[in-house]
């Protein structure tokens, strides 16, 4: 049995539930939905919420942090110190701000690219050798405050929503096809 981890960066609490920088936790709201037909546990820890989903070959464990997003690592680093998970079995979703609103890109590693939650993750685990989904949200204007920009609310909710819901089916197809294949299906990926 393989233990996976999905988690989604955000921020606890109503007033962001609707802005771009909490867009992963709509994916892991629509991944809840996707795996409800298998038998679920949800457990609340000091830094996060997790939900896990049992299947016959692998458990999924869906991971809210509650620290915000700027110390998302510190969830990450707690799961991983149990030595039933390994970050070669961890999906990190992150907002981009360099993406275009809607896209979708996988990367097996790389920089945290400017997101305060992926450089929490890296600094915290000492790697940047994991895998990340990421979402574009596109680029706030150029006199626009970028932190106010991520917490806004986002403005077209019904396009966002198609693509967090191909961005769950591409963490589904990371566990039951790879990450090669799904790289391939799913980068660049915007549903219209």
């Amino acid at each position: 049995m393989i233990n996976w981890i999905i988690l989604g960066l955000g921020n606890p609490g109503e007033k962001f539930e609707n802005t771009r920088h909490n867009i992963s936790w709509w994916v892991l709201d629509i991944l809840s939905n996707k795996l409800s037909g298998y038998k679920k546990y949800e457990k609340k820890e000091k830094n996060h919420i997790e939900y896990r989903f049992d299947h016959q070959n692998w458990n999924v464990y869906l991971i809210y942090p509650t620290t915000y997003v700027n110390n998302s690592g510190l969830a990450l680093k707690y799961l991983l110190n149990n030595n039933k998970f390994s970050l070669d079995n961890a999906i990190i979703i992150s907002d981009d701000i360099n993406l275009g609103e809607g896209r979708l890109r996988i990367r097996r590693k790389g920089s945290s690219g400017g997101h305060n939650g992926l450089n929490s993750i890296i600094n915290h685990i000492g790697s940047e050798n994991f895998i990340r989904l990421k979402i574009g949200i596109g680029k706030p204007r150029s006199n626009e405050d970028q932190i106010k920009y991520v917490l806004s609310k986002v403005k077209n909710k019904k396009t966002m929503y198609k693509s967090c819901e191909k961005a769950a089916e591409a963490c589904l197809s990371i566990i039951d096809e790879g990450l090669k294949i799904s790289m391939e299906k799913y980068n660049g990926v915007k549903d219209e």
